[in-house]
């Protein structure tokens, strides 16, 4: 078996988590990677929307969301997704696919702190009832709500997920040859590495 992905990136690490902390920026930088988040309904129909990853950690990564959103509900039902990373400029995406469940408190203020302003006063705003409203109220809305509040907790409805990957895919592209994947399955004796055809 090879031991790099391609000849800049070196060997294989022998945990996923390794090199997915290289690709990814650290936690506090305000720039978090969008993720498409995978679900499944109560139908059984597969579901799939746009998050931001916020934390990578040992041995699972973190998103947050409304806790009354169609994700949470269907989370708090069947707690298995998968979540597909992408950086277009560098051609590399990753996929994780494991069991979630929700994250302490604390570490959900962390998370909501370090957010920007707009999506902030988004967490709060977010509703239904605002939702109904035509364009110049929800303007006015928001504009009152974040003069009124200087500085924000998270709302009540705040809630974050870890999900814990039992199997992790990493595929990067190249201008210059064929591109590479390499997948990750964790057996009861670790993680087992395996390189697959671009």
């Amino acid at each position: 078996m090879t031991d790099r992905l391609v000849q800049d990136d070196g060997p294989f690490p022998p945990d996923p988590f390794t090199l997915l902390r290289t690709w990814t920026p650290p936690d506090d930088d305000p720039a978090r990677p969008a993720a498409t988040l995978a679900t499944v309904d109560d139908a059984g129909l597969p579901d799939a929307r746009t998050v931001l990853l916020s934390t990578v950690g040992s041995d699972a990564v973190t998103f947050h969301t409304d806790s009354r959103s169609r994700k949470a509900e269907q989370l708090r039902a069947r707690p298995r997704a998968a979540l597909v990373v992408r950086w277009e400029k560098q051609a590399r995406q990753v996929v994780l696919r494991g069991t979630t469940a929700e994250t302490s408190a604390e570490e959900q203020a962390t998370a909501f702190g370090r957010l920007p302003r707009y999506l902030q006063l988004l967490a709060w705003l977010n509703t239904a009832e605002t939702a109904a409203l035509g364009r110049l109220q929800r303007e006015r809305r928001w504009a009152a709500f974040d003069a009124e509040h200087p500085v924000l907790d998270p709302p009540p409805t705040w809630v974050g997920y870890a999900l814990r990957p039992v199997d992790v895919l990493f595929w990067e592209g190249s201008e210059h040859g064929p591109s590479r994947r390499v997948r990750y399955r964790l057996t009861p004796n670790g993680w087992a590495r395996e390189p697959l055809p671009g």
